[in-house]
């Protein structure tokens, strides 16, 4: 917001601290944070004109005392919204005494009754969290026997917990005590902040080495604790900036590289990806306003992206980068391209999967197996998941049994196998696991490469007495479905802009239905209302107890009917080897070959030439001129070097080699500590 009085009054947020006091200061800087905010006049207005005499609103239910989505917590966002519109100098209701008034009668009612909900987050988080903006910004007319009513309930916070949670707390204490112009117990507050913004090694919660972040335990929750986390250290880095308070700039930089290198990369069109969402799958409006769905985690990015570049140096990208990553401390890939977004979630012995809790996230008994979701338009999941067949879910190989999907608890589930990594070669991405769970094993891969999202399987094995499937996509029904038949059976399937090949024996199956569902049965506090939306499923069955079955497919993406038809098997990607040891497909007759080696395996590259690996690894070779540029990583993240012979002879400027006959042994060093799990890259000279 480029006016004039909020430069002049960042201008004043710049003058040394010590010229009004660093007390004073503080609360300079918490109003030109606010000031940041845009005022909606029409809802401004509403809000002024509903408020009762008692300064209650009618469509509050403040008997209300559930877990989440507690409705008496509007009250006080709304006197938030009115303290923001009173002291935004652009704004119609600048200082004007009918929102004052307005909000003593909000804040009178508030703090003459005693709103109770089920959830200990409420009372010494959310409620004291949203006081404290009220009392500062107002604090000019709110008389002394309020102000000691209101931080009497913030009192309810003290500095503790973990994480997320801690630095609630302490911002809470922050503000409360700067109303006290306790200056040495808010100092404790503001370091306490600052403290908890470092880089985790990858055993701790938090911000992790690769920018993910974690909260209850080892599991990925970049869009609900990790965004609150990005919100808050933003405005607090904002309000304590030019202060004795101000975080080094070491501290900035981490918080920009995960803003931009963690944050900006899971959101997409407009939205936040479903598998980075946390256990927070919500619809964007509940109870007729606007809630957590994914167009509002997208904007509250958004605004905080903003709120950062208001007063960092650098210049920071607007849009993620196009090509893979792996978030190696979360199991967790997306690969980014000009025509679509495709992200995979997995767990591990080391990575949670999912979890559930407040009645959220009911379904998500399978969501960190394997999930693997294609974002074109950015609409093909939104909302879907009260209709979703949540055994079903894209990328997933499951038991379709008839039983209810058990509701997994605060401690969440992980899958029995260590083997959960990717591997970034520049145009090339390798997502690769080891599946082990509920007596079903199989060996999955995922090769990311220009338009195309190569998935393969192998060792699928179960004891279960049921059908097992594996789900190619579930989305949201868009036009037209068009087939392509063979001899044995249905083989190319086209819908909304992607083709999906089968590139084995394997026949494809589809659907195309109306599915009926509600939002209650993902979140418990939601109604029952009959939701049905159209569904377009296809995937690939290998019936019931099957053992040592695979299966090849392809999804190409951005291309019509005719491409499809056009397109033969022998146009794509050579299967060189797939078996349970290892998947190994060929590119460009052979320029460049990607290696999911599952075990210690040998693999023959051509007719002339082979590979033996010692170990679990994934590998890519690349023609060279004189030899190979070979990527690997590690992901059991168990190894410190993978050894492995190549028949030729070979140098490396950067990793050992031994000539053995015709063979060259190469002793690959291994990437430790924060970089445990990463990509190592290398030439390997003739």
């Amino acid at each position: 917001m480029k006016k004039a009085w909020l430069i002049l009054g960042l201008f004043c947020v710049l003058l040394p601290w010590q010229f009004i006091g660093q007390t004073e200061q503080l609360k300079t800087n918490f109003k030109q944070f606010y000031a940041l905010e845009d005022v909606n006049v029409a809802e401004t207005e509403s809000l002024l004109n509903s408020l009762q005499v008692d300064g209650s609103w009618t469509d509050i239910d403040y008997t209300m005392t559930r877990r989440s989505n507690w409705l008496p917590l509007n009250h006080l966002k709304r006197l938030k919204s009115l303290a923001i519109a009173y002291n935004q100098p652009d704004s119609d209701y600048f200082q004007d005494k009918i929102v004052s008034e307005a909000i003593l009668k909000g804040l009178n009612y508030w703090c003459n009754h005693k709103f109770w909900s089920e959830n200990w987050w409420l009372k010494q988080i959310g409620i004291p969290q949203n006081l404290g903006p009220i009392l500062i910004l107002c604090e000019s007319f709110i008389p002394d026997a309020l102000q000691q009513k209101a931080l009497q309930l913030m009192d309810a916070s003290e500095i503790g917990m973990s994480g997320q949670n801690k630095i609630w707390l302490s911002g809470n204490v922050f503000m409360r005590e700067l109303l006290r112009d306790h200056e040495d117990v808010y100092k404790i507050a503001a370091t306490t902040i600052e403290d908890i913004v470092v880089q985790s090694t990858g055993a701790e919660e938090g911000l992790q080495p690769d920018f993910s972040f974690h909260q209850h335990g080892p599991q990925p929750q970049f869009g609900n604790y990790g965004l609150h986390f990005s919100e808050d250290i933003v405005m607090w880095m904002f309000i304590f900036n030019n202060t004795t308070l101000s975080f080094p700039k070491s501290k900035v930089d981490l918080m920009r590289n995960f803003l931009f290198k963690g944050q900006q990369k899971v959101v997409y069109n407009g939205k936040y990806d479903v598998l980075a969402s946390g256990r927070q799958l919500f619809p964007e409006y509940v109870d007729g306003e606007i809630y957590r769905g994914a167009k509002t985690k997208y904007a509250t990015f958004n605004k905080v992206k903003n709120q950062f570049n208001a007063f960092d140096t650098h210049t920071n990208p607007e849009q993620a980068p196009i090509g893979y990553t792996h978030f190696q401390n979360s199991d967790y890939s997306v690969y980014r391209t000009t025509q679509f977004f495709s992200p995979v979630r997995m767990s591990s012995t080391r990575i949670i999967g999912a979890e559930a809790g407040n009645g959220e996230n009911q379904q998500a008994y399978y969501l960190g197996d394997g999930t693997n979701l294609i974002y074109r338009t950015g609409d093909e999941y939104y909302e879907i998941y009260p209709v979703w067949d949540w055994k079903k879910l894209p990328g997933t190989t499951i038991v379709q049994d008839t039983v209810k999907l058990p509701i997994l608890g605060w401690e969440g589930y992980r899958n029995d196998s260590d083997f959960s990594g990717g591997l970034d070669a520049g145009n090339t991405g390798i997502t690769a696991f080891k599946y082990r769970r509920d007596d079903v094993a199989a060996n999955k891969s995922y090769v990311f490469r220009n338009n195309k999202i190569y998935a393969l399987g192998s060792g699928i094995t179960s004891s279960r007495n049921d059908e097992l499937y594996t789900s190619i996509n579930q989305c949201r029904l868009k036009g037209d479905v068009i087939v392509s038949s063979t001899t044995e059976g249905l083989k190319k399937v086209w819908h909304d802009s992607i083709a999906y090949f089968s590139l084995d024996h394997n026949v494809i199956q589809y659907k195309q239905d109306i599915a009926l569902g509600s939002w209650n049965k993902v979140v418990s506090w939601m109604p029952d209302t009959v939701v049905k939306d159209s569904i377009f499923y296809v995937g690939i069955g290998h019936g019931v107890q099957p053992k040592s079955e695979r299966y090849a497919y392809v999804s190409i993406v951005g291309v019509s009917p005719e491409d499809m038809f056009q397109t033969q098997v022998k146009d794509l990607a050579t299967i060189l080897m797939h078996t349970d040891s290892a998947h190994v497909l060929v590119f460009n007759n052979g320029q460049e070959i990607t290696i999911s080696a599952f075990e210690a395996c040998t693999i023959w590259l051509s007719n002339e030439q082979s590979v033996a690996f010692n170990s679990a690894c994934l590998v890519t070779f690349t023609k060279q001129d004189q030899g190979w540029l070979v990527h690997v990583s590690d992901p059991t993240q168990l190894l410190s070097e993978i050894l492995f012979v190549i028949s030729g002879e070979y140098t490396s400027s950067s990793q050992t080699t031994f000539k053995k006959n015709s063979n060259t042994e190469v002793r690959v060093k291994l990437p430790q500590g924060i970089d445990i799990g990463t990509t190592v890259n290398f030439s390997l000279e003739k």
